[in-house]
């Protein structure tokens, strides 16, 4: 049995005044450098070691994978729903084995998976269920903040996350012991080097320059470049984490203190921004409605806060292709299982075929942006674009 620590997150209507306490109790938040160091702390903590298995979706970052690499173990892949991109109890169930130690649940584009059932289904086996709340953070889960119903959590605030603190990871703990462990833990990690609070800190600056819709594509090829390519600069992905699972030099840290302050003064506009959110989504399922077309999951969103808005259509490459051409910004969420990973997923011990709907959904999913949400006319040209390549 998991030990829950007496903060224990209750039902409240007040969802964003429990977000506001929670991260203030230093005995069950923490903050890191990135959300992946926070993920890869709490299976440290919980005590992950070579040969441990642990599942996900098929349907992720590669991150996810690397941190479980890192430790030694193996991450087994769960298919998704096709409705929700989320795993299910009926996905996971047949991969647990007597090795299984950790299902990390994702919670995919804003909306959380069926924590309840599968915490219902760890408890019965002795397992730990963290949610992957890299997408939910200001969302709720049956009245109850996205991130809070797992026995630990782990939060981004990397650039396009509802607070942003331009990287940035949070691991929430409901588990006692767990916390306790994580408590110690957090102490002897780091904080950033000075070039990099630096480097983040001008990246902070220029930012607000994404938002511009004539230059997201270079910017994003800038960024991606300085970041993936040269290592010029601190980014949400280094080269090395994409070639191969081997930690990079200096991937255990703390978050620096002016992530740590943006955070705190971001939190109080977090009811602000989840709504803005909200009505982005509901402006784009309004748009398509209008034109009779078959919305997904759309009587599954209350009270989440969608970090994006997915499309599925049969020419996603070229659909890609002529909304750049346009300069539209829309999001490529994920090109594969593992993304952003596009060659061989082999050394994830990911093979083709393991998560047939996973891997379609790679094939055919596109995303909008709910933070700033694309105006009418732009609405009407990118319908012309996948009017019909649209799958239903």
């Amino acid at each position: 049995m998991k030990e829950y620590s007496s903060n224990m997150v209750t039902i409240e209507n007040d969802i964003f005044g429990v977000y506001k306490s929670l991260f203030k109790d230093q005995r069950s938040t923490f903050f890191f450098w990135k959300g992946r160091v926070a993920l890869y702390s709490l299976l440290q903590c919980i005590g992950l070691k070579p040969g441990d298995e642990v599942i996900i979706p098929g349907f992720t970052c590669v991150v996810v994978a690397n941190a479980i690499k890192y430790l030694g173990a193996k991450p087994v892949y769960a298919d998704i729903d096709p409705l929700t991109f989320n795993m299910t109890v009926e996905t996971v169930k047949p991969l647990i084995s007597p090795k299984t130690k950790v299902i990390i649940a994702q919670n995919t584009f804003g909306l959380s998976p069926d924590l309840d059932s599968l915490l219902t289904l760890v408890e019965e086996r002795g397992l730990y269920l963290i949610e992957d709340c890299a997408h939910g953070l200001g969302g709720s889960y049956k009245n109850r903040p996205a991130g809070t119903v797992a026995h630990a959590t782990f939060f981004s605030t990397q650039w396009s996350k509802p607070i942003t603190t331009g990287l940035g990871g949070i691991a929430y703990v409901r588990d006692r012991k767990l916390a306790e462990r994580m408590v110690d833990f957090h102490r002897t990690l780091a904080e950033p080097g000075f070039s990099d609070r630096i480097m983040l800190a001008l990246q902070l600056m220029f930012f607000p320059l994404v938002n511009s819709p004539h230059l997201y594509y270079n910017l994003v090829n800038l960024y991606r470049f300085l970041t993936q390519k040269s290592g010029l600069s601190v980014g949400s992905s280094s080269r090395d984490e994409l070639e191969e699972p081997k930690m990079p030099v200096d991937y255990l840290k703390k978050m620096s203190p002016l992530q740590i302050r943006l955070f705190h003064r971001n939190v109080a506009k977090l009811e602000k921004k989840a709504r803005k959110r909200e009505e982005a989504w509901n402006r784009y399922s309004d748009f398509f409605l209008s034109k009779r077309i078959q919305l997904l999951y759309s009587t599954e969103i209350e009270g989440h806060s969608m970090l994006r808005y997915p499309i599925r259509v049969k020419n996603k490459a070229k659909v890609l292709r002529k909304a750049r051409q346009h300069k539209i910004p829309i999001g490529d969420w994920f090109v594969s299982p593992l993304h952003p990973v596009e060659g061989s997923l082999e050394p994830w011990r990911y093979k083709i075929g393991m998560c047939p709907q996973a891997e379609k959904a790679c094939n055919e999913v596109i995303n909008l942006f709910t933070d700033h949400p694309l105006s009418t006319k732009k609405m009407r040209i990118l319908y012309d674009i996948i009017d019909k390549e649209m799958i239903g």
